[in-house]
């Protein structure tokens, strides 16, 4: 059996391990004012492998919905173990960012701690707020006050009738999108920037802004075949970075094999284009890879489920223990064979990016 202990059961527990990989380049970002359950501190921790001012990076970050970031620091912390760094040509540098959204990592849920979706709250909030008015209809049929079977059944029968009515890819807009309007609602974006969004951006213009070539992997958990890790580039077909991507990584990093949405959203206020956006004198690459979990409609579930543990779940304590549990496995699974395929997969397509970036001119 392989060697799990890369992965940990808590945030503290999973921080430590990654400091002691990457030690001693680490720098840190504490959030000035949350904390995780226990009253322990909160961090942004960045890791730079390599020379600080080389010209090619490969980087890598996890947790920017929180929970998520449980598998992700599992894969970098295993990298690190495995003698990465020594597979790394003297010119080249890894960046890895530990915990993009540490209160939801340590609390176990994929918002922050204003509940917003960190992964839609990187856009110009100067500007007037994208409208989603296929959320609106939809609000009411997701977030319910009751959590049990029937009330699920039926939720998703009204979903089903939405999609019918409007199509596949004005349904995936409206429940994945984002939307800026409902702060008690799923995918919401938030009314302003997080201290997350902030820390990353000081982050990246800190650590990469002398970079000329980038290559940089959001790594999330979720959609796709259940022991298989797919990616999604969001690059337009035949831009110099998607044909950068397949270069790198195969076909199977542009043409979404795997996915198991049939339509994907208009995502607004990502990570990943916030990344490019602030390298503009970079070439920038930039992806994100799932590591599938369950169907679409149990992550749908496990969605809707975490706002109702938020906002529902106090007034009923024992059933909350009980979602809270579904939940983790939903975005975290625990069976050791799932986790083995994260370790072995990272492992490789990290290996990947560190020659793809190295051979860049």
């Amino acid at each position: 059996m392989a060697d799990l202990s890369a992965f940990s059961e808590s945030y503290a527990e999973a921080r430590a391990k990654f400091l002691e990989a990457a030690a001693p380049a680490v720098a840190h970002y504490r959030h000035p004012q949350a904390n995780g359950p226990s009253g322990e501190k909160l961090f942004l921790d960045v890791a730079v492998i390599g020379p600080a001012d080389a010209p090619r990076v490969l980087a890598a970050g996890c947790g920017t919905h929180g929970i998520e970031g449980y598998s992700g620091s599992a894969a970098l912390t295993h990298w690190l173990r495995s003698g990465g760094a020594q597979r790394m040509p003297r010119d080249a540098a890894v960046v890895f960012f530990h915990a993009h959204n540490p209160w939801g990592f340590a609390h176990k849920t994929r918002t922050t701690e204003e509940n917003v979706d960190l992964n839609r709250n990187f856009i110009d909030f100067s500007r007037p707020l994208p409208v989603n008015r296929g959320y609106d209809e939809l609000h009411g049929m997701v977030t319910p006050e009751t959590w049990n079977e029937a009330t699920i059944r039926n939720i998703f029968k009204e979903l089903d009738a939405f999609r019918q009515r409007v199509g596949e890819k004005a349904f995936s807009d409206a429940f994945n999108g984002g939307q800026y309007a409902h702060a008690d609602g799923i995918y919401y974006g938030g009314e302003r920037a997080q201290w997350a969004n902030g820390a990353f951006r000081r982050a990246v213009r800190e650590h990469l802004g002398r970079a000329r070539h980038v290559a940089f992997f959001d790594l999330h958990t979720g959609i796709g075949p259940r022991y298989e890790h797919v990616y999604l580039c969001f690059h337009p077909q035949g831009s110099p970075a998607y044909e950068r991507a397949r270069a790198w990584w195969g076909a199977r990093a542009v043409n979404r094999a795997g996915v198991t949405h049939k339509a994907l959203a208009a995502y607004s206020g990502t990570i990943i284009d916030a990344f490019s956006e602030m390298l503009p004198e970079a070439e920038a690459t930039a992806i994100v890879v799932e590591f599938g979990t369950l169907p679409r409609e149990g992550v749908q579930r496990a969605g809707m489920a975490q706002r109702w543990l938020r906002f529902e779940g106090a007034k009923h304590p024992e059933l909350a223990n009980q979602v809270q549990r579904e939940y983790e496995e939903a975005f975290y699974p625990s069976e050791p064979r799932w986790r083995e395929c994260v370790l072995a997969q990272s492992l490789e397509f990290l290996d990947r990016g560190v020659a793809g970036i190295s051979a860049a001119r």
